[in-house]
């Protein structure tokens, strides 16, 4: 795929301050390529995809339940009655992680979250984490399945099995001896997602994006999409600093 320079580029059609008509941006730079995305609704031409290198320039705040994107300038987010879920840039993809785990489960996963992504997924060793049959029991053979496009263009059946979702906070260290002893729980306000229909499956995507560029990622992993961020009201503090710690802020409940 082609790479682009793209000067001169400028958000538009929303509210800006000043009365400004739209917000210009610095040079950004794109994959030209074509997507499955832009054929997903009939109704609106999709013609590009913002990445991260965008939305890290901001505080970018998805009000779902509003309908509306805010683009906030970085720590000015006003992000009063939602409660904070630690994260990470995972490497130089951009991407957030946090941890994502299960009511009652004694160790959380890497999640990393997709706004492009329309359902959730974990791969078959998170499955199990989770306490999960195997990838051959032959429960799966009856339950829905959902069609996955891989990244390498071809499309993957999924099995899909329906899961409350959490977040663990920091790592809890041991007074004494400063070992790890387990995880934060969340804010006593917090309620877990609703339930969501969660694919099952090795995905290309978590290998490849998790991975350093040589190793394959092997580990527990999921993908958070729009059937669970959707839900509620998101912050993300995705501006770049000198750390890879970022933070998440989401609505305690829908």
């Amino acid at each position: 795929s082609a790479l682009a320079d793209l000067d001169n580029v400028a958000l538009c059609c929303g509210e800006f301050p000043k009365d400004d008509s739209e917000l210009k941006l610095p040079k950004l730079h794109a994959v030209i390529t074509d997507f499955p995305q832009e054929h997903i609704d009939p109704k609106h031409d999709v013609e590009g995809m913002l990445g991260m290198e965008l939305l890290s320039m901001f505080d970018v705040d998805f009000d779902f339940p509003n309908n509306r994107i805010r683009f906030w300038k970085p720590g000015t987010a006003n992000k009063k009655g939602l409660d904070e879920i630690p994260a990470v840039v995972i490497n130089e993809t951009g991407l957030i992680g946090i941890r994502l785990t299960v009511p009652g489960a004694k160790q959380p996963i890497l999640a990393f979250l997709d706004c492009g992504a329309t359902f959730s997924s974990m791969n078959w060793k998170a499955a199990e984490l989770f306490g999960l049959p195997g990838k051959s029991d032959p429960s799966y053979r009856k339950s829905p399945a959902v069609a996955a496009l891989g990244i390498d263009g071809n499309m993957m059946t999924l099995p899909v099995v329906k899961q409350v979702l959490t977040f663990s906070g920091e790592v809890q260290q041991d007074p004494q001896t400063g070992r790890p002893i387990g995880f934060a729980p969340p804010p006593s306000d917090w309620k877990p997602w609703e339930p969501v229909q969660m694919a099952i499956g090795d995905l290309p995507a978590f290998s490849t994006i998790l991975g350093d560029g040589r190793t394959p990622y092997q580990g527990p992993a999921a993908l958070i999409g729009l059937d669970v961020l959707a839900q509620r009201r998101v912050v993300f503090e995705a501006a770049r600093d000198e750390t890879r710690r970022r933070r998440v802020f989401v609505s305690p409940s829908s």
